[in-house]
């Protein structure tokens, strides 16, 4: 497994949860220096690796961030929060942070829908204080998350592994070939038609070749495909 760089901490390190029971999900990613982004719960973890795989974000990190919600500061570390009567300020700690393209920066917090209501308080209170400083405060929950539509990404996350690169240049050519300059297959036809593999497809699929609905069952039997031309636009997969 993937380890943290020597020196260099979360705000929260989620590594010690798992002295308390709670394992670490480790998401590799060349959008952070470490190499990596880590999240404490399986929801955190499919969040980060959605955010790992959207075209369009240069940066993205795991809690990174400490808002001080009593004296409405941003803090490096919770570890900076002042005390008072022995006892530290209120805050709250975001799960991720992402950075888009243009450099508006999203700080984001995973949470099942269930809770939301039980945290909305101080959700507002963090999102207006980032507000001041210019950062968008975003949360996201298990809808849209199907089994299939996690599957998925992790398909697409094993196509886009350095390792797999030579590999996926030669499926991409096979794919391209096979498609025979129509818009749009059956997954099962253009499979047999190509001599395909569902590697291969989701080879296409991660590197632009084809697209697909990602939160159905691409090889399905009623599963399509289309010719994508180079365009990730179907990896754009919820409104940031």
């Amino acid at each position: 497994m993937p380890v943290r760089n020597k020196g260099v901490k979360p705000v929260r390190d989620v590594a010690k949860r798992t002295k308390r029971g709670r394992r670490a999900y480790i998401v590799p990613t060349d959008r952070n220096a470490n190499g990596i982004v880590a999240g404490e719960s399986f929801l955190e973890r499919n969040h980060l690796l959605l955010l790992s795989l959207m075209p369009g974000f240069t940066r993205i990190s795991d809690q990174s961030i400490c808002v001080d919600l009593e004296n409405e500061n941003l803090l490096i570390s919770r570890q900076d929060l002042p005390k008072k009567d022995g006892k530290k300020a209120v805050a709250y700690t975001a799960d991720s942070e992402i950075e888009r393209h243009d450099g508006q920066i999203f700080i984001c917090e995973s949470k099942p829908s269930a809770f939301l209501e039980k945290h909305a308080d101080k959700h507002a209170r963090a999102e207006r204080i980032l507000a001041t400083y210019g950062k968008q405060f975003i949360t996201f929950t298990e809808e849209k998350f199907s089994p299939v539509f996690i599957s998925n990404l992790e398909n697409l996350k094993k196509a886009l592994s350095p390792a797999q690169k030579e590999r996926a240049a030669g499926a991409c050519e096979k794919v391209g070939i096979a498609l025979k300059n129509r818009k749009r297959w059956p997954t099962l036809e253009l499979k047999e038609s190509g001599a395909l593999s569902n590697a291969d497809i989701f080879f296409g699929l991660a590197y632009g070749v084809l697209s697909a609905d990602l939160s159905e069952n691409v090889f399905s039997g009623d599963g399509w495909v289309n010719a994508a031309h180079g365009s990730l636009d179907h990896l754009k997969l919820m409104d940031i």
